[in-house]
């Protein structure tokens, strides 16, 4: 394995010394939610052996281009295919990603749930959670009792949603940790000093056109 860098900031890395069963990471669009949670993922899979981790969102087809792009080309991009490879699936095992020393991260989603709610994991991370209904996300949780790892979390990230979505009253009942994140989080588009960097006003730009609810979610983060 090649040397791999990943320095998180603010919620990015309060989402790293969680241990809590479950933890939720808010904010708007581009905030490095997702990578921090695939990070972590990752290290647990490499530091815990024959660990089972979970990566699902409410569509399979909806993970190819999003957290799996992260995850192929920012994540795991300095593994070598013997480090770890993906397995495309059978008619008795989802799709994975196997590494050499036995763990497996599964792929899925909730609209076909079969294959990844028959096995059990230590961790699953859950892509744009507010899609997921209370039922899925229940679902999940029971699932996560492979016991190889010293703590057994559901991590997820989402843009913010109404006030009164059933996630954010599960945070409000302490039932689920909420962290929030900022723009200032991602040093894509921040710096170490505070200061915006090229890629960052580029993308803040955009953000900032946006108009009504979608701008107050995934620029404001409300």
């Amino acid at each position: 394995m090649q040397r791999h860098v990943y320095t998180p900031r603010g919620a990015c890395a309060q989402v790293w010394s969680e241990r809590g069963s479950e933890v939720l990471v808010s904010g708007p669009a581009g905030t490095g939610k997702s990578r921090a949670c695939l990070e972590k993922l990752m290290l647990m899979a490499v530091l815990n052996p024959h660990m089972r981790g979970l990566i699902v969102r409410k569509t399979l087809a909806s993970l190819g281009s999003t957290a799996l792009v992260t995850w192929r080309e920012k994540v795991i991009v300095d593994l070598t295919e013997s480090d770890c490879y993906f397995f495309g699936g059978s008619s008795q095992e989802a799709p994975q990603y196997r590494f050499s020393n036995g763990s497996t991260i599964t792929i899925g989603g909730m609209d076909k749930a079969t294959k990844i709610m028959s096995s059990e994991y230590d961790v699953a991370y859950v892509q744009e959670a507010t899609e997921l209904t209370k039922d899925d996300w229940e679902s999940i949780t029971t699932r996560l009792r492979n016991g190889r790892v010293s703590f057994q979390q559901l991590m997820a990230d989402c843009n913010p949603d109404m006030p009164t979505h059933w996630l954010k009253l599960r945070a409000d009942e302490g039932l689920t940790k909420l962290l929030e994140s900022t723009h200032e989080d991602n040093p894509t588009l921040f710096d170490d000093h505070g200061l915006v960097t090229d890629t960052g006003a580029e993308y803040i730009e955009k953000l900032d056109r946006l108009t009504g609810v979608r701008y107050l979610r995934l620029r404001k983060g409300i």
